[in-house]
Order: structure tokens, then sequence, then C-alpha cells
């Protein structure tokens, strides 16, 4: 029954302790939409499944990796974690340079554990993606993040991901006398400067003027600039990966780049019984 399908095309996750979570909160729009802990991190090199630590304890529980590469990690998460003044004196001269290269003159890192940090935790798309600066917020981020609802980092609502995450917003907007426009293409925005400061979006049947215009890139009219693509695949599995009731998040690293990959299971309600989605993004 394609009904009992809710596949997200353009998957999405959100910090425990992250925007999204805080607006949801703020916004009073929790009762209309229900979250699924992503219980656990892998990362996929040299045809081996790793578990990514996401704690302090992880990290000495870990059979995978040595007393040396556990003082690494415990030195660099102790070190990106801490308050402000100490952040910014840890970037110091490094500021400039790359995360890679960051994370190699700083804690010595290489290898497995260079990679888990940069494409597991730091959610890069490649190793010269990030400064230095953005690849410590990010690690920061998710670190700060486990723990508030749980071991895990992430969360991915249930229902379908992102138009799940999307519904909700429209609900209470609708609730509070929001107006919308149904069934209609956007066929180009342009800016408007002066007291109508703004953007002006010319649909199908007539124009429309607004503040700040929110869409995505694949929404958009060809006039806009892109300089990214991506692609993505959907598989529907019969048989369980990693456990019918565990979420996981996985990084495929490969020599062509990063795949992003995002396995739901029967708890998220994405598709109907003993059927499992995984999500590909490269």
């Amino acid at each position: 029954n394609d009904r009992k399908y809710a596949v997200e095309l353009a998957p999405k996750v959100a910090y425990c302790r992250g925007e999204l979570i805080d607006l949801v909160i703020n916004a009073g729009i929790g009762e209309y939409i229900q979250f699924k802990g992503v219980e656990h991190n892998y990362i996929v090199r040299n045809d081996a499944v790793e578990r990514v630590p996401d704690s302090k304890g992880d990290i000495f529980a870990s059979d995978s990796l040595n007393l040396i590469e556990k003082r690494k990690l415990m030195k660099l998460m102790t070190a990106i974690t801490d308050n402000d003044e100490n952040f910014a004196q840890l970037l110091g001269d490094c500021a400039d340079m790359g995360f890679a290269q960051f994370l190699e003159t700083k804690f010595k890192l290489s290898g497995k554990l260079l990679d888990s940090v940069i494409f597991a935790v730091a959610r890069a798309g490649s190793r010269d993606e990030l400064g230095a600066r953005a690849g410590c917020e990010r690690v920061q981020k998710y670190v700060k993040s486990v723990g508030r609802y749980g071991r895990m980092a992430y969360l991915c609502a249930m229902y379908g991901g992102g138009s799940e995450i999307a519904q909700s917003f429209c609900r209470s907007c609708a609730v509070s006398g929001g107006t919308y426009i149904l069934s209609e293409d956007v066929r180009s925005i342009e800016s408007r400067d002066g007291e109508d400061r703004g953007y002006a979006v010319q649909l199908g049947h007539g124009c429309v003027f607004a503040k700040h215009v929110v869409l995505d890139p694949c929404y958009a009219p060809d006039s806009l600039p892109s300089d990214s693509a991506i692609s993505r695949a959907v598989c529907i599995l019969d048989s369980p990966v990693f456990g019918e009731d565990t979420t996981a998040i996985l990084s495929y690293v490969a020599d062509a780049g990063v795949v992003s990959m995002l396995y739901a299971t029967q708890a998220t309600l994405a598709a109907p019984s003993a059927l499992l989605p995984m999500h590909n993004e490269l």
C-alpha cells in the first residue's frame, strides 16, 4: 500500500541541542510532531564499519581504540568543549588553517581518528571543506548535544522527516491566521529597495511581496545561482542491518567523496512493517 510510505527525498536530522529543536520548543509545536533519536553514529572506511564514540564514557569503553587514541580523542573533546576564552586560545594562530590540518597539527590525529572527527562528527563533505573555526564549532555542537535527550546527538522526525517538520510549522501558521497559496510555481524572484524593501515573487497567476523568502534551492527558478550538486538514493531494505529499532547515521568514506547515510528503522513509521528505508547522499 503506497499510503504506508512516508519516504523523505532529502532526509534531515537535527542536533539535540540545536536551533531547530529550540525553535520547536519555543514555538509550541511539539504537540504536532514526534522525533526519534538517532542512536548510533558509524563510519565506514576500508570496508570496515566502526561505531563513533559519542561521549567520554564511550571513548573509555571502546574496544576499537588503543590507549593512545583514547587520550587523543579525550584531549580534543575537552579542549573544544571548554569555555569560550580557552576555545579562542585553542585556535590561536591556527584560525586560518583547514580543519584537517588543525587536527593533525594540534592533536596529532590521523587515519581513522581524523576521518571520524571530520566526516562523522563535523559532517564535512571533504577534508578541505571546513576551516579550523567552523570545524571546531561543529564538533562543539555535536558534543554538547549528546545527553540532552539520551546518548545520541541527533534526532530525526517520525512519519517522513523534513516533511513532517514543515507540516507542523504550517499547522501552527494556519492556527495563527497565516495565508497559503497552493499549487503555484515560482517563476522569478526580484529584490526591492526603498520603503518597500523585500522581494517580489512572481507566481503563475500573479505576484506576491514579502520581506523574507525561504525556499529550498530545488524550488528556485533557474535565474537564481547554484554552485552545488547533490546525488541522492533511497533504498528500501527487507531485512535489518543494525537492528529493527536502531536508527543510525553513517559516513561512507571513499576516494570519490563521502556518502552520508541515514538508516531509518520501523520505529520512525516511514515504511510498512518489516521494511526499512536507507537514505544515501553524496
